[in-house]
């Protein structure tokens, strides 16, 4: 752990300093990464291997196409003018990539979820990325200047490079600072808790708040925290890691469900406490993040957690809370007097390959050009985008901090040195985590109990390594914890 915080939040925060807080201004040209590319498809083109007037098709969501393509189309027409490959882009389900591959899109690039990766990998879906990396000579930096801030996270199964980083997605904890700061509330709150009123350090402590702040009649709820089934297991995982120090493992060595624990039942007994204070329908199917942000956003809630891209929509302009929330680290326990908490990547759309392009090269090309750190930086800054900081000099870019807010980036970066491996890391992940999703969402919504929910969850995932076949399971996880970046 310190290692990550010396080599990642240390060196932003001594850069931060010598700036005095100062905004940054980082200049709208292409830097060395964007030029290399460009000057390899030029070479493409003059040898042949590419024709003139080839196409690039692009399959983005919807959240990601303004940021990648730029504000008013203005990266896709520079793309464009440089090289003369035309973008032909689409929009691409908002599903997972791997149903969306398992049929032949025809697209030469796309997104995918950082815990997608060993499933698109094993069933051959994506690209294996290590070797167009080792022939153009481009290196998946992690620098603190402007490198990727977590490559080992963002980018690999094993040794293999499977994707391009182009999305930070961890949690965050938003709460309303207004209320907070309010001298009626500091003493309604020491009065009933006899403690004063904060930030939660821990899961029982964000509790308190929600339950103290949970005024429905008076249109405030304690929580806007997602219950959706499809990402369930977004919000209970960091409860579940954070159990244990150093982490609390999914499995024992022998893949062995950890579950069914009093850890597991603790972590899914917090998970459905928190929609005792959320809004009525928080549960009901697709009452995703479209559903519980706004609610924020109108200053509907006292609390939410979700992704940096909270910050950007809290932040905006006609946001109820502008100027009126705070942005900190999500809770976790005490251990032997020390507080510990653990993170991890939920969404994140990071750029991959499908087998099946026709054009692997020139998209690979696209996507060193679209990250290099100038490049990106203007995408990020688009802000109807939904794609978050994912290179350390994004969090010192003058537009960036604008849009997001410095408080929010400086604990955005501060959480990447806690932040673990997305879902299981194993092939079958995506089944591994339907199974939990399913589960824990019938907990939230009542119709079982915390322990039966991890009851039934060990029991599926005994399983599912079953038919997977339990020594190959066995070796991938073994392997995927002596792993840097893994669960170690």
């Amino acid at each position: 752990m310190y290692s990550l915080l010396r080599k990642h939040l240390f060196p932003l925060l001594a850069v931060l300093t010598m700036a005095g807080g100062a905004l940054l201004p980082a200049p709208a040209t292409s830097g060395e990464q964007a030029d290399r590319a460009v000057a390899a498809v030029q070479k493409l083109l003059a040898s042949g291997h590419v024709a003139p007037g080839t196409r690039l098709h692009l399959g983005f969501k919807q959240g990601n196409i303004d940021a990648f393509l730029g504000r008013d189309l203005t990266l896709q027409k520079e793309w464009e003018n440089l090289t003369g490959i035309v973008l032909d882009a689409q929009i691409v389900p908002q599903q997972s990539v791997r149903q969306t591959l398992q049929n032949d899109t025809g697209v030469d690039i796309t997104v995918a979820r950082n815990h997608e990766y060993p499933d698109l990998l094993a069933e051959g879906l994506v690209t294996d990325l290590t070797p167009l990396y080792a022939e153009y000579g481009f290196q998946l930096d992690d620098n603190a200047t402007d490198g990727f801030i977590r490559p080992d996270l963002q980018a690999w199964v094993g040794e293999r490079a499977v994707a391009i980083p182009a999305d930070g997605d961890i949690v965050l904890l938003y709460l309303r600072r207004d209320l907070l700061d309010s001298p009626q509330e500091q003493a309604a709150f020491r009065k009933t808790y006899g403690r004063a009123l904060a930030a939660p350090k821990t899961w029982a402590e964000y509790e308190d708040l929600l339950r103290f702040f949970h005024r429905p009649t008076q249109g405030l709820y304690g929580c806007a925290e997602e219950r959706d089934q499809e990402g369930a297991w977004m919000y209970w995982m960091p409860r579940f890691l954070s159990a244990t120090s150093p982490y609390q493992a999914l499995f024992d060595a022998q893949m062995r469900p950890l579950l069914d624990t009093p850890v597991g039942v603790a972590a899914t007994e917090s998970y459905i406490a928190a929609v005792k204070y959320s809004a009525p329908g928080t549960t009901d199917n697709g009452r995703g993040y479209n559903f519980v942000l706004p609610l924020f956003a109108q200053g509907k809630a006292f609390a939410t957690i979700f992704t940096v891209a909270g910050a950007k929509l809290f932040n905006g302009e006609g946001s109820a809370v502008r100027g009126k929330f705070i942005t900190v680290a999500i809770p976790g326990y005490r251990h032997g007097g020390q507080l510990l908490h653990r993170n991890t990547p939920i969404y994140g759309n990071n750029l991959v390959i499908p087998k099946s392009a026709k054009n692997a090269k020139l998209a690979f090309l696209y996507a060193m050009w679209l990250t290099d750190p100038d490049i990106s930086a203007r995408s990020i800054g688009v802000t109807g985008g939904f794609a978050d900081p994912y290179r350390w000099s994004h969090l010192r870019d003058a537009r960036i901090r604008e849009i997001y807010t410095a408080e929010a980036l400086e604990t955005f970066a501060g959480e990447w040195a806690t932040t673990l491996p997305a879902g299981t890391g194993l092939r079958g992940d995506g089944d591994y985590l339907a199974a939990l999703d399913r589960n824990l969402t019938a907990a939230a919504r009542g119709e079982i109990g915390a322990h039966e929910a991890m009851k039934r969850t060990s029991a599926e995932w005994e399983a599912i390594t079953e038919r997977l076949g339990r020594a190959e399971q066995v070796r991938q996880w073994q392997a995927s914890r002596k792993r840097p970046g893994g669960r170690s």
